[in-house]
């Protein structure tokens, strides 16, 4: 009879220790859960496509890349394939080299937003979804047609 009562008591115990244990179980799951959806919330990725021309115009390089980045700068110094050198200016960032290219001479690096010339520096260049941004190095003294 006592060995009953105490497997009886052992089954009411573990009994216990099991809803326990699922119920912090899923209280863990549903913390986690918070904090990933807290942490992703934040976050918005952007896509956009990055060319780079040589001094024929010809493309050496054309990505697709997607980004929580908000400054372009930050995405160019990121890609390693892309190997950009900067130099700081008062005005921040320029671009001297993308992909052992340097500019010089009468070359420069010139960047344009969607086929449009950039009316910003690179630095302060915000990131927009969807955007195509290209890299050519021009000579700034020849004629355009």
């Amino acid at each position: 009879r006592k060995l009953k009562e105490e497997v009886i008591y052992m089954n009411k115990n573990a009994k216990k220790i099991g809803i326990i244990a699922v119920v912090a179980i899923v209280l863990i799951a549903g913390i986690f859960a918070i904090v990933k959806h807290t942490n992703n919330s934040d976050v918005t990725l952007k896509t956009i496509s990055i060319s780079v021309y040589d001094k024929e115009n010809s493309n050496i390089y054309k990505e697709k890349v997607d980004t929580d980045k908000q400054y372009l700068i930050e995405v160019l110094e990121e890609n390693k394939d892309l190997n950009v050198v900067t130099q700081d200016s008062q005005y921040g960032k320029f671009i001297t080299s993308i992909k052992g290219i340097e500019q010089g001479g009468d070359y420069y690096w010139m960047y344009y937003i969607d086929g449009e010339f950039a009316q910003v520096g690179v630095s302060n260049c915000e990131i927009e979804d969807g955007k195509t941004y290209d890299f050519k190095i021009e000579n700034i003294n020849q004629e355009t047609e």
